[in-house]
């Protein structure tokens, strides 16, 4: 196999170098993140058992560092420096892709934006110096034994795996973000709902409200109408009596007769103004019921949004699963309550007992 200059190794060498320490890096982040939530995770991106970026930051330190397997300490800072900054460029921009961020270290001591964090880049240090002094050298002495013909079939078989797998893996966390996205709106657009609905239902009662203030108020105003004509009829019937007291009885039959005649004039005032009122409130009765008749509680379209969400909420998707268990702290940058909920809803699985093997499910918005 020709070998790339300045590099010093081949595309066939590298691939298989690759392939080993990405699923070495698979390994120990499946040790890890045991021992942290007490059950099994597939980890990776992928669904294989093979962690891509652990594969290709070994390669990196393989390829830029190999010259400084003699000086210990520069070989640490400079593997530290390298596989750190590779984390972060890699969060950012799964981040960018996926509006997600697919491991989080905000919980841990002197992180920098959650995505990378001290004690990591001390493990890289550290592994790159143990992996490149005392491991890679038992990795190539292995390549180099490995038949040509059977190396280059493993080649063509898992670079066919890794690009079928990236390509499911791809559309599953598209999926899942599309789903995120679509459970958010429709718990907006069920609010919309009832805030529309809402808003016509105090509408129409401000409107009762306003007509019914301003009947009390005429009410009112009638009433106290009625009782000042009164108090001035019994005021002038009291004068008159005293005349007629005064003067003599045709006066007193003339008196009788006006007061009759104002009587008269009273009730037939209270009369026609008592039947507005009545007019009135039979138009508001009338007004209030027009109202109503136009407030329309979107029967259909509250149910139509609700299966939807209930449908989308419980959901099994078992690739979208796999990758929220495979990254217990996936966070989604714009609907971390929805994708709360979704993770809410995913099965329970019980803790790993010693006495019982663990079932590994390799599964494929």
């Amino acid at each position: 196999m020709q070998t790339i200059p300045y590099i010093g190794y081949s595309l066939y060498q590298l691939f298989l170098y690759f392939c080993f320490w990405a699923f070495m890096g698979w390994c120990v982040e499946v040790v890890d993140m045991t021992y942290e939530t007490g059950e099994y995770q597939n980890r990776g991106f992928l669904n294989m058992p093979i962690c891509p970026i652990e594969g290709l930051g070994m390669i990196m330190v393989i390829v830029f560092f190999k010259p400084l397997l003699d000086n210990i300490g520069v070989l640490f800072v400079a593997a530290t420096v390298l596989c750190t900054s590779f984390e972060l460029a890699v969060g950012l921009l799964m981040e960018k892709l996926f509006h997600a961020r697919w491991w989080d270290y905000s919980h841990m001591k002197f992180n920098f934006m959650g995505l990378i964090c001290l004690r990591n880049s001390l493990f890289f240090g550290v592994g790159s110096v143990v992996c490149l002094r005392y491991v890679q050298p038992l990795v190539e002495n292995a390549v180099s034994a490995l038949p040509i013909k059977l190396g280059l079939c493993f080649v063509a078989v898992m670079s066919l795996l890794i690009i079928l797998d990236t390509i499911a893996s791809t559309m599953a966390a598209i999926k899942l973000s599309k789903r995120i996205r679509r459970l958010d709106e429709l718990s907006r657009g069920l609010l919309a709902v009832s805030v529309k609905t809402g808003m016509k239902l105090a509408t129409g009662t401000l409107a009762v409200k306003s007509n019914v203030d301003t009947v009390t108020e005429k009410a009112n105003d009638l009433k106290e109408n009625v009782t000042e004509k009164a108090r001035d009829v019994r005021e002038n019937v009291t004068e008159k009596a005293r005349d007629v007291r005064e003067n003599v009885t045709e006066k007193a039959r003339d008196m009788r007769e006006n007061v009759t005649e104002k009587a008269r004039d009273m009730r037939e005032n209270v009369t026609e103004k008592a039947r507005d009122v009545r007019e009135k409130v039979q138009d508001i009765r009338d007004n209030v019921t027009e109202r109503l008749k136009g407030v329309t509680f979107d029967d259909d379209k509250i149910r139509e949004l609700k299966a939807e969400y209930d449908r989308l909420l419980n959901e099994h998707d078992e690739p979208s699963e796999r990758i929220l268990r495979a990254f217990p702290r996936f966070k989604s940058v714009r609907y971390a309550d929805t994708l709360a909920l979704i993770r809410s809803k995913l099965p329970r699985r019980g803790k790993a007992k010693q006495d019982e093997p663990l079932e590994i499910e390799n599964k494929s918005e």
